[in-house]
């Protein structure tokens, strides 16, 4: 025989109905599209059993950017009512208040791949400008990402000034990336590493005048050229030209000497030229590099926040060297 369902309690002793809504969630829409929102169900206290409870919109449905308030109520065997309200924020999607890059250098930046037991080859696909844009890319789905590939293999910095000058009014970038000064090692016919720091030192100054904000590379370490001292001399001023130019300095000489990649020891990350990065290296340069940019320009996305403003646009001092290259 089932036991009999307890009676109901006298309506004076009951406890009035009340409800707590969820704290309010907040997530982010990656891609400016709605999202898919599960929140807690409300937490219900006194009343007579059975007590009926629902929200309205429903966890589980789709919330679009901004806040939407959730309306929650109940109601129990003795018409008792009780109700709350919560809301739901949907950010908006990742900004970078910069989009424009140039990076600038020789073939270290036009993309020559130099794996381990093979031959060095032209692929502008596995170079770091092109592996940097498709993780801004992803990151930033909302955003025209654009990072200009503006390497020439088999030059020196002594001799890219001028080109960096008209690469610059061509492209309107607002930020550089610049990694210049391996070809000045040759012995025979390079340049050497005070050229080259005078010829980088010029174009960060170029650029730091027309307001453009540059990251700085060091050259990349060698294996079994015999140019560790010509590459630690430059590497030095590289340092010392970013520190009293204001660029923000990216270590690609350490980083490559440190990184984890597959190959034969030593410096794994160089390919069998012994100059030039292999894929693995590149894609190392490539996410350093993002890193770098989402700190300095990832905008905060706040709530009901204006959205925020660009990088400005390039602006080059009247008379200067610059303005001479500049075409509109």
């Amino acid at each position: 025989m089932l036991p009999l369902a307890p009676s109901p309690l006298p309506a004076g002793k009951i406890a009035p109905l009340g409800i707590i809504c969820p704290a309010g969630p907040q997530t982010q829409s990656l891609d400016g599209r709605p999202v898919t929102v599960r929140f807690a169900a409300p937490v219900v206290n006194g009343g007579q059993q059975p007590v009926t409870v629902g929200c309205s919109p429903h966890s589980g449905g789709a919330f679009g950017i901004g806040g939407t308030d959730v309306t929650c109520g109940a109601s129990d065997a003795l018409q008792q009512t009780a109700s709350c309200v919560f809301q739901v924020t949907i950010l908006g999607p990742p900004r970078l208040a910069a989009t424009r890059f140039l990076a600038f250098g020789d073939s270290l930046t036009a993309g020559i791949v130099s794996p381990h037991g093979g031959h060095r080859r032209l692929d502008p696909a596995r170079g770091y400008p092109s592996v940097l844009q498709q993780g801004l890319a992803s990151r930033y789905v909302t955003e025209e990402i654009r990072v200009v590939n503006a390497g020439v293999p088999g030059e020196e910095a002594a001799d890219a000034v001028g080109r960096f000058y008209a690469e610059l009014a061509r492209h309107r970038p607002q930020v550089v990336l610049l990694m210049e000064g391996t070809n000045d090692f040759d012995m025979i016919a390079g340049a050497g590493s005070e050229r080259a720091a005078a010829a980088l030192d010029r174009m960060v100054a170029a650029a730091a005048a027309a307001r453009l904000d540059m990251l700085l590379m060091t050259v990349p370490p060698q294996r079994g050229t015999g140019g560790s001292a010509r590459i630690s001399s430059l590497n030095s001023r590289i340092r010392s030209i970013a520190a009293r130019r204001g660029a923000t300095l990216v270590d690609v000489h350490h980083l490559l000497l440190a990184g984890a990649c597959t190959g034969p020891p030593p410096i794994p990350c160089v390919g069998g030229d012994g100059i030039h990065p292999t894929a693995e290296g590149y894609r190392l340069i490539a996410e350093e590099l993002e890193r770098v940019l989402v700190a300095r320009y990832d905008v905060e996305i706040l709530p009901a926040a204006e959205p925020a403003g660009n990088v400005p646009e390039t602006v080059l001092p009247a008379g200067s060297e610059l303005q001479s290259h500049w075409r509109p």
